[in-house]
């Protein structure tokens, strides 16, 4: 049964800069949603892998949903709740094969994807661990042959008959993938990484026509 999404809105626990809570937020703007972001439960502070926060997600990640008094951790179960609990723009698919592919395609943007993109590269700008506060620009140098191989990997779903990310119908998957491409496109601008896959850059430039994009990611 849908919810109210008027009188019902949702709280995303946790960093509005994190890849992850871009997508939820995403998400929310896709369908119309109500939502709050922060770290807070109920209007108070709770600090990032307190115990508290360790209550609602055992590893200390972020996002988690709140909603009334239900909790749910990790992204694309939370997207998918929020698509089948509120009314707005459908972001997953009827037909039972595309669902389970575009379910799986999630989980390897989720994991290998995001670990490429993010974990081993995008990270160490936005947490540098050098000398006096410095980018290690070894570290970086050393992800780039992972970022090209995940780019590919983008590039090759486009190429598909798949179907699941395209840029025409807003996804889970689009939405998984859409902050990270867009930092790329923005922090490593100088990099020049996505102009090696003009396919992928084609791609984020019709996510970028979204409302919802332009309002989380720009």
């Amino acid at each position: 049964m849908s919810l109210n999404i008027n009188s019902d809105p949702v709280h995303i626990f946790g960093l509005p800069k994190s890849n992850f809570v871009r997508t939820v937020m995403l998400i929310c703007e896709q369908k119309g949603i109500k939502y709050t972001v922060g770290f807070e439960v109920k209007g108070k502070p709770v600090e990032f892998k307190s115990e508290a926060h360790l209550k609602m997600h055992p590893y200390g990640k972020i996002p988690i949903l709140l909603h009334n008094d239900f909790a749910l951790a990790e992204t694309a179960s939370i997207c998918r709740y929020l698509d089948n609990n509120f009314t707005g723009t459908k972001v997953q698919f009827e037909q039972e094969q595309k669902s389970a592919y575009h379910d799986a395609f999630c989980a390897i943007a989720s994991i290998d994807i995001d670990k490429a993109i993010l974990r081993d590269f995008l990270v160490e700008f936005a947490f540098p661990k050098g000398e006096n506060g410095t980018v290690r620009m070894d570290v970086v140098k050393a992800g780039i042959p992972n970022v090209h191989n995940a780019l590919r990997v983008i590039g090759q779903e486009l190429a598909s008959n798949n179907q699941v990310i395209n840029g025409e119908q807003l996804s889970i998957a689009d939405a998984l993938l859409a902050p990270m491409l867009h930092y790329i496109n923005t922090v490593t601008r100088d990099f020049k990484l996505l102009s090696e896959h003009t396919e992928v850059e084609s791609y984020l430039t019709k996510l970028m026509t979204f409302d919802s994009c332009k309002k989380v990611l720009l």
